[in-house]
């Protein structure tokens, strides 16, 4: 490990003062990590009829598939980031999950491709948390969840260029080539990052008693460290059920559209990818952003508050999605769900690294996405998929508009854990601090 050791001095001074850049790198990873991630719901209707598969099956590919080994990955893979390079770290799991994108566009069988997306999933893990963990040492608490805002627009415009580019590309030349060309802009990030990217040092934006020591715990230890605190505790559950309802239901929105309104994958891409790209400029950057980190000057409750308001928005608006009579309706509907499940996750991810010491925030990251992922990413889908296989029989081709309403359920419940962080956030960051100065 001495070679992936991190590096000090000189090296590292500037890459602080050049942090803009450093994000714009950051948000590019995540861009690409979301176009490989939710490509596959736009190509579900292709695959689903070349390979005949049922919607258990297909969710099962949709979530389980990829979420199983991203977030148990997650938390292992963090542990180093908390210890070596980050960037190497960051730059070896990008090259990953863009190989395996590509080998899922040459699956030539369901269980060929089933791997490669776990394949996916396992390159995926080691990005995200790691990027957490730069961040914080590039911007002070304040800007966090700005900064937290504009990486997380990553995920919008990946989601853009996969239900865009990706439909198109699939309607036109096959859905395998769709993968095939989502995967080669990772492998050229990977080395414009690792010539260019500088790691800023740990703990540079912290006050000296929360600087990092050289002290390293155990993985046990640092679980018990983070679960400890009841404000993170309601964060991860917070997050399991907003991811459970957003992404289970963005998974299957494409087929919906098919079945219920005959509006075909390389239709309904556009109107989903710009709904989502202008949420994510509202939610995930203005609101759940700028706002929470305006708000959270003056009281740092207002961030987990933020974030509850935005999971009942976007419960408000799942039950009109799964009532809809027309698709101006739908359409309407929409936009609150896109707008409530974007605001969650800049005040998530900046509550991540605020509740957590300077030498596990990588962990931190991990093990909130770790809970969530497991839950929501990797049951959403296949839910919401199961529960319209059940519901079959009795609705016929509206079983999966039935099924949507497990999302305005999980989006209320959400809304409570949120709260509850915010009430208890006080205490928790206090006790925090008491720790820091025994």
């Amino acid at each position: 490990m001495t070679g992936m050791a991190e590096t000090q001095g000189g090296d590292q001074g500037g890459a602080v003062s050049n942090r803009w850049y450093v994000l714009i790198l950051l948000a590019l990873v995540y861009t690409l990590s979301n176009l490989d991630r939710y490509l596959l719901g736009i190509v579900l209707p292709y695959i689903k009829a070349e390979m005949v598969l049922s919607d258990t099956l297909l969710g099962l590919l949709s979530g389980a598939a990829f979420a199983i080994f991203y977030a148990t990955l997650g938390l292992p893979i963090a542990r180093l980031a908390d210890r070596y390079s980050r960037k190497l770290i960051i730059t070896v799991s990008l090259a990953i999950f863009s190989v395996m994108t590509v080998l899922c566009g040459l699956a030539s069988s369901f269980a060929m491709l089933f791997i490669a997306r776990i394949g996916v999933g396992i390159g995926e893990a080691g990005t995200s948390p790691a990027s957490y963990s730069i961040i914080s040492d590039c911007f002070e608490k304040e800007r966090r969840a700005t900064a937290m805002g504009i990486m997380s627009l990553g995920s919008n415009v990946g989601l853009l260029l996969g239900f865009v580019a990706g439909g198109i590309i699939a309607a036109n030349y096959g859905w395998r080539w769709a993968f095939i060309v989502a995967g080669i802009p990772g492998i050229i990030l990977t080395l414009v990052m690792h010539f260019t990217m500088k790691e800023p040092p740990r703990g540079a934006m912290d006050e000296a008693s929360l600087a990092p020591d050289t002290k390293q715990v155990s993985t046990l230890e640092a679980i018990r460290t983070l679960m400890a605190v009841p404000s993170y505790r309601h964060l991860v559950c917070g997050m399991a059920l907003v991811l459970f309802a957003a992404t289970g239901m963005l998974a299957w929105l494409p087929s919906l559209l098919d079945r219920s309104f005959g509006l075909g994958p390389d239709k309904s891409g556009l109107p989903i990818a710009l709904i989502i790209i202008t949420a994510g400029v509202v939610g995930t950057l203005f609101i759940g952003g700028m706002l929470a980190d305006r708000l959270g000057k003056n009281d740092q409750r207002w961030v987990p508050r933020i974030a509850a308001i935005g999971a009942l928005v976007m419960a408000g608006g799942a039950i009109g999605v799964a009532f809809a009579p027309s698709l101006g309706w739908l359409w309407t509907a929409y936009c609150f769900v896109a707008v409530g499940a974007t605001t969650f996750l800049a005040p998530s991810l900046s509550l991540s690294q605020l509740l957590a010491p300077v030498k596990l925030r990588a962990t931190s990251g991990a093990l909130a996405l770790m809970i969530a992922n497991l839950f929501g990413l990797g049951l959403g889908a296949p839910f919401i998929g199961l529960a319209s296989d059940l519901l079959e029989l009795r609705f016929a081709t509206e079983s999966l508009s039935m099924a949507f309403l497990l999302v305005p359920v999980a989006g209320s419940w959400a809304a409570f854990h949120y709260w509850r962080c915010a009430q208890l956030l006080p205490h928790s960051l206090s006790s925090q601090k008491d720790d820091a100065l025994a």
